[in-house]
């Protein structure tokens, strides 16, 4: 029932920010549009930062699952770009409602490109001698290099498409992380 309740709230969020920016929405709205009461809201969510932050984990788990592998990476990262795109009206909303506090929206595409990047610099061969500081240098290169080309793209309004910028970030990532792992390794 409570995941009922949330994805319904959820939704409703949803439906507002196809219409305006994530400040003018306001909690009241929400539960109209949800048909649940104040209080219900405040059972599940503080605010509706927190509701959106709820709705950015649980899309984001969907949109990867089964393909976070060094075999599968592009199709995961692939399907977040897409599901940015899918949803252009409601990312742009987001990012136009917190573009004085930019890091907000950085943080959730962070939450979905990281552990991505983990999971392969762990599939990668010679990864478990690399040393700590080596392998979360390398993490950081990593994310923070697709996390920033992902926010550079959000704030182009999306362009180029989701499967040209895909194409860009393949060519220049396959291969490459072995690769680096292989130097640290040699010294």
């Amino acid at each position: 029932m409570a995941n009922t309740t949330k994805r319904a709230l959820a939704a409703a969020l949803k439906k507002r920010l196809t219409l305006t920016t994530l400040d003018k929405i306001t909690i009241q709205q929400l539960v109209d549009d949800a048909e649940v009461s104040r209080k219900t809201f405040y059972y599940h969510f503080q605010d509706v930062y927190d509701l959106l932050e709820w709705l950015l984990i649980d899309e984001g788990k969907r949109v990867l699952e089964g393909n976070t592998t060094a075999d599968t990476w592009q199709k995961g990262l692939g399907n977040v770009l897409e599901y940015l795109q899918n949803n252009h009206t409601i990312i742009l909303n987001i990012f136009r409602s917190v573009q004085n506090d930019v890091n907000y929206l950085k943080v959730h595409v962070t939450k979905l490109i990281l552990p991505l990047m983990e999971r392969i610099f762990d599939e990668q061969p010679g990864h478990e001698r690399v040393a700590a500081e080596d392998r979360e240098f390398i993490l950081k290169f990593y994310s923070l290099g697709v996390v920033e080309l992902v926010m550079t793209w959000i704030e182009s309004g999306m362009k180029p498409d989701a499967e040209t910028l895909m194409r860009q970030i393949n060519k220049i990532f396959s291969g490459s992380m072995e690769i680096t792992i292989q130097r640290c390794l040699e010294g």
